[in-house]
Parts: structure tokens; sequence; C-alpha cells
């Protein structure tokens, strides 16, 4: 299969997110209703993982060029950002030190529960 016709199945469940999200009587963002129904696809069969594969790989690994566009937005409007910077750094760095912890709980919790490494 090539790259365009998974790309095409990607979009489509992205398009299907959009659409239900707009007729959902409760605020729900359209790409994770589009990860849900592509998740419910995935596990009930409907689709395989080999129809995805390549394309979401190829994805993954030029992820890079998705963030452009919102890099540049926030380097045209520096001027605004430039004086909350301090308080955007410590929410930034708080965020990153709670999910560093986060993860390693939860990490080591599992470990604890399955009898993994220690």
């Amino acid at each position: 299969m090539n790259l365009l016709q998974p790309l095409a199945l990607i979009l489509a469940f992205g398009f299907a997110g959009e659409i239900i999200s707009r007729f959902m009587p409760f605020v729900m963002p359209a790409s994770v209703i589009g990860m849900l129904l592509m998740l419910a696809a995935l596990g009930t069969k409907l689709i395989k993982e080999k129809h995805l594969g390549q394309t979401a790989d190829y994805l993954s690994a030029n992820m890079a060029f998705f963030f452009l566009p919102a890099a540049v937005t926030i380097l045209e409007n520096l001027e605004l950002i430039l004086p909350a910077a301090v308080q955007l750094l410590i929410i930034v760095v708080a965020a990153a030190l709670l999910t560093f912890f986060a993860v390693y709980g939860t990490v080591r919790f599992f470990q604890r529960i399955t009898g993994g490494a220690k």
C-alpha cells in the first residue's frame, strides 16, 4: 500500500472527529474524537495496524515540521509574550517536574504490583 491511501484513512478519521464534535452537546476536541474512533477501529480489527504503519512512521519521524507554524507564530508575537516570560518559564518548569514525578510514581507503582525491576 502506498503512502497516500493510509494518509487518506488517517485524515478520514480526523475529519469524522471534526464532524462528530460539531454535533456533540458538550465540548470535546475533534482530534481526540478522531483518535478514539481510530482506536476503536484498530481494536475491533476493522482496520489493521499494517494499513497505517508506514505512513504513521513517516509522519512520526517528520513531526517537527508540524510544529513550525506554531513556532513562527510565537516568534511573530514575541513582544506580547515577553512581559509574561517569567511566569511562563515557571509554569513550564513546574509542569515538567510534575510530569516527571507523576510518570516516575506510576512506573514505580506498576513495578511493585507486577513484581518488576526494583
